[in-house]
């Protein structure tokens, strides 16, 4: 399971999108040895000494574990206890929903564009790159020292490749938002 969370935080990096963890063991070490044991990139909150029965459980009433919550912008669950690639989706349907005013692609003003780190399909390489484009399965990436890299899309990693996919329908969504407000 963690393999996929980490993937799905590199993936979503810049999109406004958290992941957030609750750990359950009743002693708080443990569950910061969990946390790096694990290697977790992302949040992850103490439930207390009460284990399972927690203050964080009991709000959100978690009666197992682990237990997935998908909560879009106002704060609404919308998707319970998806895994794999029924959680991709239905993270990717609620960024696609988001707003313009909250959809970002690029850090705060002043911070410049924003840069992922990009993998090859062997995992031996990677370079810190932007996002340029796709066309006949080519992606086109500006790296930070300006050169622009054209790279076949099955030569990237499984992660980057369904990055790019999440990306171009996030494109796809806001181009047909714009027509309609034409």
């Amino acid at each position: 399971m963690y393999p996929h969370e980490r993937s799905l935080v590199k993936r979503m990096q810049g999109q406004p999108f958290a992941l957030i963890g609750v750990n359950s063991d009743r002693d708080i070490n443990r569950a910061k040895k969990a946390i790096k044991d694990n290697n977790l990139n992302w949040r992850s909150f103490w439930n207390g000494p009460q284990g399972t029965g927690g203050p964080i459980s009991k709000h959100y009433g978690v009666r197992g574990w682990p237990t997935i919550y998908v909560i879009d912008q106002n704060g609404v669950i919308r998707f319970k206890n998806v895994r794999g690639k029924d959680l991709d989706k239905a993270v990717d349907t609620l960024i696609a929903e988001t707003s313009e005013t909250t959809r970002f692609d690029f850090p705060a003003e002043g911070m410049g564009p924003k840069y992922r780190t990009w993998t090859d399909a062997t995992g031996e390489h990677t370079t810190k790159a932007t996002f340029e484009g796709y066309k006949d399965g080519k992606v086109t990436l500006n790296t930070e020292e300006g050169r622009e890299v054209v790279l076949e899309m099955a030569k990237l990693s499984k992660d980057d490749q369904d990055w790019v996919r999440s990306e171009l329908r996030a494109r796809a969504a806001e181009r047909r938002k714009a027509k309609k407000g034409r």
